[in-house]
């Protein structure tokens, strides 16, 4: 079936999902394209797993609305972007978070700003952006969009325009490049964002693709190597994932390209609230890392050496070590050091948990408490997926802490607990670790990070009880803070307020908010409208998607 011009919430999935499968299937061609002697990895590669990050995002926000599929688009790419193709791409389709969204639909001109926004934010996050490459084609594909959505209404036509504009984009870069013309080859990049955007001109005109279809052929002439290696190509390829903590996202971006461009080449830095992704070829990759520390917890770091898969190109008899890697590729030497394993419920938490560092997560929680033994599994799979010898355990429920001990007893001394009692505590020790610093001093981090962390939950009361001293009636808002019952509240407004102003001291800036599963994201605007100017407060809101809990507090 044919879309119209209205794109719906799952219509706009679809076509996410029919924009992979397109370049899924050639993902050879693409990587058949790579001719500059160090790739960061195969682009086609790249770029198809960065866009599954993003369709897997969507999925588990499926059904909350058009908004919430955008946003989820934007953080998968983020973190599921490896290399410069799949960072760039997760960057031209960040544009998708900057449009307005009226209702749950989208229509051409929509669709065309955010085609337009991207491309203005890749090339931001390009410190040398190079012409000839993906961002040309993205640029005039952009281009001809936002002038054929001023007249074509049907995303069908506007997509169709779109398309043969990006390939006549696609086939002009060999004059860009002169490297691309020696090797006789159009872009590698942009040659995956063309497939991509087949893939969605094809799912708008009501055309199925088999995924079994026979993929296209290129023949790809053989090169020398050292005609078209650059200077500055060699060194380590670094990539590290920074939670900005003490400055926003773009205060981050722009401080980090400025002090890395002095000293690194192919360097991208990208955001996404609260993460700040970088990459850059080095000779210094230590000092990298270093810098990235000034702006918060790094959350995963990846460095190959790319000297030593120059050598191995030319038949040089060297092992290729790639020595710092904490992003679950499976043939690479990962970062001596613990995985995290916690215990969560809820879809939005499973996912920050996940984004900041944690390895694997345990179902439970409040009223649905794991056992010793699935703790027990928990652990031995990310100990197998992660190839780390040890681990650290975050139960994040005083109801769990004994079985995470007893998991601990089972499994022996390389198994560790921080026994955080709640979600924000579980966070803030996630955040707290360090990758490469000794474990001890690590564990000590997490258990003061816990420690301090001020957070509360709300509740709605079952029945009617007086629990701590506090006479309660069915269906009113609970407060508890660091544990205890605070008081009862008649509505969510004033529960809100109470919880701040239990949970309040000066040195406080930010309120983090995880809405519950049965709450809407307008519901929640409303009731934090009480709290908007308190103190100049920031308010950090997600869907925790928890049971039990209409609302987890986190003040820092």
């Amino acid at each position: 079936m044919s879309v119209d011009a209205l794109l719906n919430e799952n219509q706009f999935v679809d076509m996410f999902r029919a924009g992979h499968a397109s370049l899924k299937r050639r993902v050879a061609v693409v990587n058949g394209l790579n001719v500059f002697p160090v790739p960061d990895g195969d682009t086609g590669t790249n770029m198809e797993l960065s866009l599954a990050s993003g369709l897997r995002s969507m999925d588990v926000v499926k059904g909350r609305g058009l908004r919430a599929i955008l946003e989820s688009l934007s953080t998968g790419l983020l973190m599921g972007a490896r290399g410069n193709s799949g960072v760039i791409l997760s960057q031209l389709l960040r544009g998708f978070t900057k449009i307005q969204v009226s209702g749950e639909t989208l229509d051409v001109s929509a669709f065309s700003q955010a085609l337009s926004e991207g491309v203005q934010i890749a090339y931001q996050a390009v410190a040398k952006p190079v012409e000839g490459t993906i961002l040309t084609v993205a640029k005039e594909a952009a281009m001809a969009g936002k002038k054929a959505a001023r007249t074509e209404p049907n995303f069908g036509r506007f997509l169709s325009i779109v398309v043969d504009a990006a390939q006549a984009a696609l086939d002009k870069t060999p004059q860009l490049l002169p490297v691309l013309r020696n090797a006789g080859v159009v872009d590698s990049g942009g040659q995956g964002l063309v497939f991509m955007l087949e893939g969605f001109r094809d799912f708008a005109r009501g055309v199925h693709v088999s995924d079994t279809d026979v993929e296209q052929s290129i023949v790809v002439p053989q090169l020398n190597l050292d005609e078209v290696h650059h200077e500055g190509e060699y060194g380590y390829c670094t990539e590290v994932l920074i939670r900005a903590e003490s400055h926003s996202v773009t205060v981050v971006e722009r401080a980090l390209r400025e002090q890395l461009a002095q000293y690194g080449d192919s360097l991208l830095v990208v955001g996404a609230e609260p993460l700040v992704k970088v990459h850059v070829h080095t000779l210094h990759p230590g000092r990298v890392m270093e810098d990235a520390l000034q702006y918060g917890p790094l959350v995963k770091i990846k460095v190959d050496n790319m000297t030593e898969q120059f050598e191995t190109a030319h038949g040089a008899e060297t092992e290729i070590g790639v020595f710092a890697s904490t992003d679950g590729v499976t043939d690479e030497v990962i970062v001596d050091g613990p995985a995290l394993v916690a215990v969560a419920a809820g879809d939005g938490i499973v996912r920050t948990l996940s984004s900041i560092g944690v390895d694997k997560v345990v179902e439970g929680g409040q009223t649905m408490n794991p056992s010793t033994e699935d703790i027990v599994q928990a652990v031995r799979a990310a100990l197998t997926e992660t190839h780390k010898k040890s681990a650290i355990i975050l139960p994040n429920n005083k109801n769990i802490v004994m079985a995470a001990e007893q998991a601990q007893q089972v499994l022996g001394d390389n198994v560790y607990v921080v026994p955080t009692v709640d979600i924000p505590q579980g966070m803030a020790a996630a955040l707290a670790f360090l990758p490469g610093k000794d474990l001890g001093e690590n564990i000590a981090r997490m258990k003061a990070a816990a420690e301090t962390t001020v957070s509360g939950q709300i509740v709605r009361a079952v029945r009617d009880s007086i629990y701590e001293d506090i006479e309660i009636q069915k269906g009113q808002y609970l407060v508890f803070v660091g544990g205890s019952l605070k008081a009862a509240y008649a509505s969510a407004k004033e529960a809100i307020r109470g919880a701040v102003e239990a949970m309040w001291n000066s040195d406080a800036q930010l309120l983090t908010v995880l809405y519950g599963q049965s709450l809407i994201r307008e519901e929640v605007d409303d009731v934090l409208t009480v709290v908007a100017d308190w103190h100049d407060l920031e308010i950090e809101v997600q869907s925790g998607g928890q049971p039990v809990y209409d609302y987890i507090l986190a003040l820092e």
